[in-house]
């Protein structure tokens, strides 16, 4: 009888070291905290930089494609096309198509275009033939470290794309 006393108590010791080691102690927790902490300021940066860099492919992509698609109409139909851009408000239009398409405030757009296609301060037309030509013209995209440049040959009205 002795003997099974003691083994109940010897018994109860280990079931409460076993209690105790279940769970983290607010040190544990606190360092883990520090821890994402640290990984979290290492990866949004970085995050928002591949961000950017995705919205500004995105931009030249739609652009040229657009500049692309009013060729293609006008070819199509037998008739002038115009792409139309103002750059004060980073926006864009296509002939045949009633949406004007807008680019991000974060990207500055420049055009680059015969005097005679200027509208406005800020406004002007790209025109593409029933040929294919077009008057041709340069429209550039930038950020704060990004360059990307569509230019438009006059003579084929081919889009190009160049990154700077």
């Amino acid at each position: 009888m002795i003997f099974s006393v003691a083994t109940n108590r010897l018994s109860q010791g280990r079931n409460s070291a076993r209690i105790r080691n279940n769970g983290f102690t607010v040190l544990e927790m606190l360092l883990v905290l520090a821890i994402a902490v640290i990984a979290m300021m290492v990866v949004l940066p970085n995050l928002s930089r591949g961000l950017a860099a995705a919205e500004m492919r995105s931009a030249t992509r739609d652009i040229a494609s657009s500049l692309r698609y009013s060729r293609g109409y006008a070819i199509a139909s037998g008739k002038e096309s115009e792409f139309n851009i103002d750059v004060k408000s980073n926006r864009y239009s296509v002939s045949g198509r009633t949406k004007q398409y807008a680019v991000s405030d974060t990207i500055q757009l420049k055009l680059l275009t015969v005097d005679a296609e200027i509208k406005n301060e800020g406004q002007g037309v790209i025109r593409f033939y029933p040929d294919g030509s077009s008057t041709g013209g340069r429209i550039t995209l930038e950020t704060e470290d990004r360059t990307r440049i569509v230019d438009i040959n006059w003579l084929t009205g081919q889009i190009e794309i160049f990154v700077e």
